[in-house]
């Protein structure tokens, strides 16, 4: 248990990161593959879509992200991403998600946020799983401005809802300690 608990402290929001991992994009391939294959969703429905971009088409997205921004990105967030390894394009199966509105009504108003939910235990776990190989990542939301083209652009079905992405890469430079919350705010015990 100690050893998760260290793996979770160690994940962070890392913004200045480079292409030179441990890693090849192949082990990093089939380290999402693990992920995906062992992280829970609702239902066992597995309704999260992960679109992988490495090197090249990495810096080609985050060029084109800029540009939807008209290049008003923060400079020294724009550098990490550009130069990050890849990043994790993160999906929502939205047929998947109507297929189950369909066939159990009694839940109908529950199945988009539990897609959510699945979509972020995923990207949690992969997160951590970069982590602990040393690679470096955040989670980013230029969704919904970047939808349509991200779509068009990659040649995705319209019923994948684009959530977040995740630049990854090798740690430059580790992110300030960040102020918490008191634990008693945030934590209610009762026996």
């Amino acid at each position: 248990m100690k050893d998760f608990i260290e793996i979770i402290k160690k994940r962070r929001s890392y913004y200045n990161l480079s292409e030179d991992v441990d890693l090849t994009n192949e082990e990093i391939k089939y380290l999402v593959e693990d992920v995906m294959n062992i992280t829970p969703s609702h239902m066992n429905s597995e309704t999260t879509r992960i679109v992988l971009l490495f090197d090249d088409k990495s810096k080609d997205f985050w060029t084109r992200v800029n540009e939807t921004f008209d290049k008003s990105i923060n400079k020294e967030k724009f550098h990490g991403f550009y130069h990050a390894k890849g990043t994790a394009l993160f999906f929502i199966d939205m047929n998947e998600i109507w297929d189950q509105e369909i066939n159990m009504a009694s839940y109908r108003d529950y199945f988009e946020t539990w897609g959510h939910h699945s979509a972020a235990m995923l990207q949690l776990n992969l997160w951590q799983a970069l982590r602990d190989e040393e690679i470096g990542a955040s989670i980013q939301h230029y969704n919904p401005v970047i939808d349509e083209w991200v779509k068009e652009f990659y040649d995705l079905p319209e019923h994948w809802e684009l959530v977040a992405q995740m630049p990854f890469g090798k740690i430059e430079e580790e992110p300030e300690a960040k102020d918490k919350k008191s634990i008693e705010e945030k934590l209610l015990v009762i026996e």
